[in-house]
């Protein structure tokens, strides 16, 4: 057998010899042992919940964005969502070489059914908008409706399930505070998975007559032939409106929504914080309670050393006693979060994205037990063995 082969197999013998001390030590004391399981679940569901959140802004910006897409929008500095940008640079926009389509945009902010909900209605010239893609399940009954109903509107499956509106109802979005209100007759569900699957789609020329401000809109959204050329193409565009009244600014879609983006990711980094600090108290608690295990175990670690366990096996002894529990703890949390963020049930407050989760965001927060265990552990380990064997047998409480 060789040196190495013969180390591991040692190591794996002392290994095995501390799991019944270490099993024997976690029931000496149920109560504390199961409120310091508790503090590690709860505390690493918070932390999986929090990075599952920011992995969700993530998979938003990876999932509804094209790099062939762009946004024409005014170059005024901010308010990129109020109507501003006239309308009628879509045809100059048309014109612009490696632009496949280009359609005007507006949208109307308010509440749906329920008081205090959120709804969103996108105003578009249907001929100009279908060419840069068919939103996903709709019919060519649907189309037609859109194309021929003034009134008509194409909304999203999760719009319908926020509000309870079904197809072939006339409802409301009520504007919010001098805002007016926009009512519509669904003809079409967008389904679940298409970028907008959140919005009802309503005729810009309808949206006009109701909200005022004709021959304005919130941006120009185009398509472009091909990724690579959009850099160039969106030059191209703010080059042609550079002295224009209202010049532009052309940006990526990913671009686009990073403003949402980052007013929610602003908040994150404190809620990211608030996880680190849930972590660094369970720490200390973990600590707390190797450290009190210790004390009361004082004379038997003691005895374990006049009996020949070295300082190594004694460290690794109330080591392993910390590591077994923040794990055990973490991965519970971990797992815990996972399975209620993976189902899709759960949305973000006020802006209806599910949160949505991946195993390595379950796996890195559950390998972060292994060293939380060990720091957790340091301290009392090295108490139990700086005592002297002699006023380790002697000590009392």
């Amino acid at each position: 057998m060789s040196a190495g082969r013969s180390g591991a197999v040692n190591a794996g013998v002392q290994v095995a010899r501390l799991v019944p001390l270490v099993l024997r030590q976690l029931r000496r004391s149920p109560r504390r042992t199961a409120l310091t399981f508790l503090g590690l679940v709860i505390a690493f569901f918070l932390f999986t919940s929090l990075e599952s959140l920011l992995y969700t802004m993530s998979h938003i910006v990876r999932g509804t964005s094209s790099d062939a897409m762009l946004f024409v929008r005014p170059d005024e500095g901010g308010g990129h969502w109020r109507a501003t940008l006239p309308a009628n640079y879509t045809q100059a926009v048309e014109a612009v070489p490696g632009v496949e389509a280009a359609s005007p945009v507006r949208f109307h902010f308010g509440s749906g059914q329920r008081e205090g909900s959120f709804a969103v209605a996108m105003g578009t010239e249907p001929d100009a908008h279908l060419k840069l893609g068919v939103p996903m399940g709709v019919t060519g009954d649907e189309l037609r409706a859109l194309l021929t109903e003034r009134d008509a509107a194409l909304v999203g499956e999760r719009m319908l399930e926020d509000n309870g509106w079904q197809v072939g109802d006339e409802v409301t979005i009520r504007g919010r505070g001098p805002l007016p209100s926009v009512s519509f007759v669904i003809r079409g569900d967008i389904a679940r998975g298409d970028r907008l699957d959140r919005v009802a789609v309503v005729r810009l020329d309808y949206l006009e007559k109701v909200v005022g401000g004709a021959g304005l809109v919130t941006y120009i959204q185009v398509r472009t032939a091909d990724a690579g050329i959009a850099p160039a193409v969106a030059d191209a565009i703010d080059r042609h409106f550079a002295h224009f009244t209202t010049p532009t600014e052309t940006i990526t879609e990913k671009a686009h929504l990073a403003p949402f983006i980052a007013s929610l990711s602003d908040a994150m980094a404190g809620l990211r914080l608030v996880g680190y600090l849930a972590l660094l108290v369970t720490l200390l608690v973990v600590a707390n309670s190797v450290a009190i295990g210790v004390r009361e175990r004082t004379r038997e670690i003691g005895t374990l050393r006049a009996l020949g366990f070295g300082t190594p096996r004694v460290l690794g002894l109330v080591l392993s006693e910390a590591i077994v529990v923040a794990v055990c703890g973490g991965v519970v949390g971990a797992v815990t979060a996972w399975a209620v963020f993976s189902s899709g049930q759960v949305s973000i407050p006020g802006v209806g994205f599910e949160f949505v989760t991946d195993p390595s965001v379950v796996l890195r927060a559950a390998l972060l037990s292994i060293p939380l265990g060990a720091l957790a552990g340091a301290q009392p380990a090295w108490n139990a063995v700086r005592m002297t064997i002699t006023d380790a047998l002697r000590f009392d409480e």
